[in-house]
C-alpha cells in the first residue's frame, strides 16, 4: 500500500511537472526526456510509449485550458478534413496528407492551435485511419482497407526484357515491378556493374541515378569504354543522393548508384521498400555498400525482403545470393558465383574455371 502511494505521489509530481513545463513552453521531446530520467530516478518500471502517452495526456489538457479552439473542435475539423480529402481521390488509391496543408485549409495559425492539430493526428494514428511516411516529417498516409484482386488468369508473363553483365539475366528472370539489389565492398565494381547494364539496355533509356558522381567524374568513368561520348546520350544520368522513391520512372528501368545511409543502418529496408512500392511496370537496380565478408549489404536480412534478384560483389567474384524465378526450372542459381576481371577499368571479362571450363560454379 505504501509503495502503491508513493506511486500516486510520484505520478502527480510529474503532472505538476509537465504542466509547468508546458505553460514555459517546453518541446515535446525535451518534456519526455526529461519525465524518462525522474521515472528512472524513482525506479519505475515505464516503457516508451507510457512516457509518451502520460505526457500526451497532459498535453490535450493544457491546451484545452488556454482556451480559443478547442481540442475537440480541431479534432472534429482535422476527421472532417481527411474524410474529404479520401473521397475526393480514388477509393483504392493511397493519398497523402501533409500536416502543412491541414494548417493552411483549417485556418490553424496559432502554436497551440497546431500543437492541437498534431494530437488530432496522432489519435488518427493510434485508430489506424492513417499511418506516418517513414522519413518524412509531417506526411501521412491512409491506411487502405482495400484489397487489389490478382488477376492470374490474363496476367502478363513475359519477363522483363533487362541485360545484366556477366550473363546473370540466364539464370533469373526478372518481372515487371521488381526490386534487384546489388551489394558490394568499397571499390568492388558496383559502379562499373552498372554502367555497363545501362549500356546493355540502352533501347529502354534507363534513368541512372548517383549518388557519388558528378559530371566530370562520370565523364572520365565513361571514356574508359569504347564507345564515344555521344553513344551515351540515350542513359539518362542524374545526381541524386536521396528520396529515390520520388523521382524514379515507375514503368522504366532505374539503375541506383548507390543507397547510402550514413547512419540507422536498419532503415535501409525501409527505402528499399518505398522504391519497390513506388514501382509499377518498371524495375529498379539499387547498389549498397556491404562488409568484406559477408553476402548481404548494410541493413542485413531486411535489405533481402523485396528484392528477387539479390547479387553480391567483391573483387573479381560475383554472387548470385538470392534469384525467386529460376530462367532454367532445372538450375537454381542461388548461391552460384563467378568470377570475372575488369579490362580497362570498364569491360566485365570472365575467368572460366581451370578445371571444368564452367563460367559460373558453386
Amino acid at each position: 500500500m505504501i509503495d502503491e502511494a508513493l506511486m500516486k505521489i510520484n505520478k502527480t509530481q510529474r503532472e505538476y511537472m509537465i504542466f509547468r513545463l508546458l505553460a514555459g513552453g517546453a518541446s515535446v521531446p525535451d518534456i519526455v526526456d526529461i519525465t524518462r530520467k525522474l521515472l528512472i530516478a524513482d525506479k519505475e518500471d515505464f516503457t516508451e510509449d507510457q512516457i509518451k502517452e502520460e505526457v500526451s495526456s497532459c498535453q490535450e489538457l493544457h491546451l484545452q485550458e488556454e482556451g480559443g479552439k478547442g481540442p475537440r473542435r480541431i479534432r472534429a475539423e482535422v476527421e472532417e478534413w481527411i474524410e474529404s480529402n479520401k473521397s475526393n481521390n480514388d477509393c483504392y488509391r493511397i493519398v497523402t496528407f501533409l500536416l502543412r496543408d491541414c494548417y493552411r485549409d483549417l485556418n490553424l495559425n496559432t502554436p497551440k492551435e497546431r500543437a492541437m492539430c498534431r494530437m488530432a493526428f496522432k489519435r488518427l494514428v493510434e485508430r489506424e485511419v492513417i499511418e506516418p511516411v517513414p522519413n518524412q516529417a509531417g506526411t501521412y498516409r491512409s491506411v487502405s482497407q482495400f484489397l487489389e484482386s490478382l488477376d492470374f488468369l490474363h496476367a502478363d508473363t513475359t519477363p522483363f526484357p533487362v541485360r545484366f553483365p556477366l550473363g546473370v539475366h540466364e539464370l533469373v528472370s526478372i518481372y515487371k515491378k521488381s526490386l534487384i539489389v546489388l551489394a558490394g565492398e568499397p571499390n568492388a565494381g558496383k559502379t562499373a556493374f552498372l554502367l555497363n547494364a545501362a549500356r546493355k539496355n540502352m533501347d529502354m533509356e534507363p534513368c541512372y541515378f548517383s549518388s557519388e558522381m558528378g559530371a566530370a567524374e562520370l565523364q572520365i568513368r565513361l571514356k574508359k569504354f569504347p564507345f564515344a561520348l555521344e553513344s551515351w546520350l540515350k542513359v539518362r544520368f542524374y545526381y541524386k543522393s536521396s528520396d529515390f522513391h520520388k523521382v524514379i520512372n515507375p514503368n522504366g528501368l532505374n539503375i541506383i548508384d548507390y543507397l547510402e545511409v550514413a547512419k540507422d543502418f536498419y532503415e535501409i529496408g525501409g527505402l528499399l521498400t518505398d522504391i519497390f512500392n513506388a514501382l509499377q511496370e518498371g524495375i529498379a537496380i539499387v547498389a549498397i555498400q556491404k562488409p568484406p565478408g559477408r553476402d548481404v549489404g548494410v541493413g542485413g536480412a531486411r535489405t533481402l525482403d523485396k528484392a528477387r534478384l539479390y547479387m553480391a560483389i567483391e573483387p573479381g567474384i560475383l554472387k548470385i545470393v538470392k534469384g525467386k524465378i529460376w530462367r532454367n526450372g532445372n538450375i537454381n542459381p542461388n548461391g552460384m558465383w563467378i568470377k570475372w576481371t575488369l579490362g580497362g577499368g570498364a569491360n566485365f571479362k570472365i575467368i572460366p574455371d581451370a578445371d571444368t571450363g564452367d563460367e559460373w560454379r558453386r
